[in-house]
């Protein structure tokens, strides 16, 4: 009896391990991510809802969490199959707070699951282990499901900004131990840019993929000296499982002119608009109904946004938005940036699935 359960144990390692090794091979080509045509974008980025159970100074969503809104799912569905994304980002807000919050969030998800999306769901991390409790099967781990968590610093910098820091600790190794791919990303200011060797040291203890984004402009803008710090971390610490480029790091160390690639990224609203240009775009910002519409004004409008021609873009280094420009033309240069770091690849791309297919 024991011998007959142990034959079967094998064949669903084996499938569990082909199926990860799958993921690894997808996520590798998927390096290849945008080549500049803004009718196939790389990333769609949902706002499932503008309410949230923090009060982060920087956040794009401020409001009383009263007259909140909630993203229809069926006009979320109609344009994640319109647009074709191979990535969909559900944030918001929390989109994992108990009640309506929480079931747009799993319907979405599990229609992005369905068809092969890379799926990530940016939370703050408050509530991540009382939803995990629930074993809700469209969270279930898997090579292209994420939770990506802000982590802003060690304890007391990120209490000083978000807060929450021993209970987030606390869910982010629940959902570790469960299985679940963790990405972080973490704002750089000038309050912490100091300290950014100690805290993504601490933060590569538990992150699968780290990513580095130099805050909007609010005051604490680094100046051109912290985004030299920064892009040399990010040059010279790939082995920590970086998301970052090589060449981002190059960007913001003033070696690499890179394009603003707004378009690589759809943000749709918790209104089920599309923001245009970007989803950190403030004041003047359009919101448009239609896929259509905003093609014509990336159309119109590409040069202005592209080289940050706009007074709202001329010091705004968002990660996501000019590391589409790498891939797009900087491909084969970024591959051998790599490969001259030995074992990075390893690390960033292999390494966390290896662990995802050992504990399924």
């Amino acid at each position: 009896m024991n011998t007959r359960r142990g034959n079967h144990a094998h064949p669903h390692k084996s499938v569990t391990f082909l199926r990860n090794i799958k993921g690894i091979i997808v996520r590798l080509s998927s390096l290849k991510r945008y080549r500049g045509r803004p009718e196939s974008p790389n990333i769609m980025h949902l706002a499932v809802t503008d309410k949230c159970n923090m009060t982060c100074r920087f956040c794009l969503y401020k409001n009383d969490n009263k007259n909140y809104k909630l993203l229809d799912t069926a006009k979320a569905h109609a344009l994640i199959k319109e647009i074709g994304s191979p990535i969909i980002l559900l944030s918001g807000g929390e989109p994992l707070l108990f009640g309506e919050v929480l079931e747009t969030t799993r319907k979405i998800v599990r229609l992005c699951r369905e068809t092969g999306k890379i799926t990530g769901v940016l939370t703050n991390g408050i509530t991540l282990k009382h939803v995990l409790l629930r074993h809700y099967p469209e969270f279930s781990p898997g090579s292209r499901f994420f939770f990506q968590i802000s982590v802003d610093g060690l304890k007391e910098e990120h209490n000083r900004l978000r807060g929450c820091f021993d209970l987030i600790m606390e869910n982010i190794r629940f959902a570790k131990e469960a299985g679940h791919l963790i990405y972080t990303n973490t704002v750089i200011s000038k309050s912490n840019i100091d300290a950014v060797n100690k805290t993504m040291g601490f933060i590569s203890g538990f992150s699968d993929r780290m990513y580095v984004n130099p805050v909007l402009k609010n005051g604490v803008e680094l100046d051109e000296q912290g985004l030299q710090a920064l892009g040399d971390f990010i040059i010279n610490n790939q082995g920590l499982r970086l998301g970052n480029s090589v060449n981002f790091g190059k960007f913001l160390y003033g070696q690499r002119a890179l394009k603003c690639m707004f378009h690589s990224l759809v943000s749709v609203t918790p209104t089920g608009k599309i923001k245009f240009p970007c989803y950190c775009y403030g004041e003047g910002a359009e919101y448009l109904n239609t896929f259509g519409e905003f093609l014509e004004k990336v159309n119109t409008h590409k040069n202005i946004y592209e080289n940050r021609l706009d007074p709202q873009c001329m010091n705004c280094y968002t990660h996501c938005l000019h590391e589409a420009d790498v891939y797009a033309r900087y491909y084969w240069n970024e591959i051998f940036e790599q490969i001259k770091r030995p074992g990075c690849l390893y690390k960033k791309y292999v390494a966390p699935l290896i662990r995802l297919s050992s504990s399924s």
